[in-house]
């Protein structure tokens, strides 16, 4: 694990939960880019990121469960809290000379798998 880095995502999400939009931004490069696969959208740049949190709506809470960091990568596992629901969100960073350069987030959600002729999966 590389401290700075895991301290980095940890501040990343504690200053959105703040809503310290100046602490927020300065965690981020200038061309940052964020992609969720899932729902196909796409925002770049710092300030349009920011943005994208900054107006969110509704009220929200990311609670990490789960910060693991190397030298130019990380990963956190959340539960998104509102006041309706909480959803588990893994968020996965690529990280340069100390800012945060791209994110890719998914959201999984639960499901129920299909029936199966095998009896070798457990269900918990």
């Amino acid at each position: 694990m590389t401290p700075a880095n895991h301290a980095i995502v940890r501040r990343f999400w504690s200053t959105a939960n703040a809503a310290n939009w100046d602490a927020f931004a300065a965690l981020l490069s200038p061309d940052l880019v964020y992609e969720v696969p899932q729902t196909r959208e796409r925002v770049s740049g710092r300030e349009d990121f920011v943005e994208f949190f900054r107006t969110w709506p509704g009220a929200w809470w990311a609670e990490v469960v789960r910060a693991v960091a190397d030298a130019h990568s990380a990963v956190t596992v959340i539960n998104f809290v509102t006041p309706t629901e909480q959803m588990t969100g893994i968020t996965f960073f690529e990280l340069s000379e100390g800012t945060i350069t791209r994110l890719t987030e998914y959201w999984p959600s639960d499901y129920e798998p299909p029936a199966r002729a095998s009896p070798v999966v457990q269900r918990y």
